[in-house]
């Protein structure tokens, strides 16, 4: 009985690793839509065919931004100049 459960644990853990992962991804990032929602302001939408991601960064027309976290729905970035936090949503 402890053993099942220790697996279904071990697999429950790897699962989230690879959704942590996956959510993550610049290409999950880059090929979904992005809408403002609050803080750091780096455009209205955020999408394949107007910003570039290179080693975690996204760049635009006049902007950048460090992608901080990315969790399927939401997309945090941070203003590689002050340091505030701007949220955006995915809308694919």
């Amino acid at each position: 009985m402890k053993k099942k459960i220790l697996k279904l644990s071990l697999a429950i853990i790897g699962l989230i690793a690879v959704l942590f992962i996956y959510f993550n991804s610049t290409s999950f990032i880059k090929n979904n839509e992005w809408k403002y929602s609050e803080g750091t302001y780096v455009g209205d939408w955020l999408n394949k065919s107007n910003i570039i991601i290179k080693d975690g960064i996204i760049y635009g027309n006049q902007w950048k931004a460090k992608i901080s976290f990315c969790f399927g729905f939401k997309l945090f970035i941070k203003n590689m100049d002050t340091g505030e936090v701007g949220i955006y949503t995915n809308k694919s």
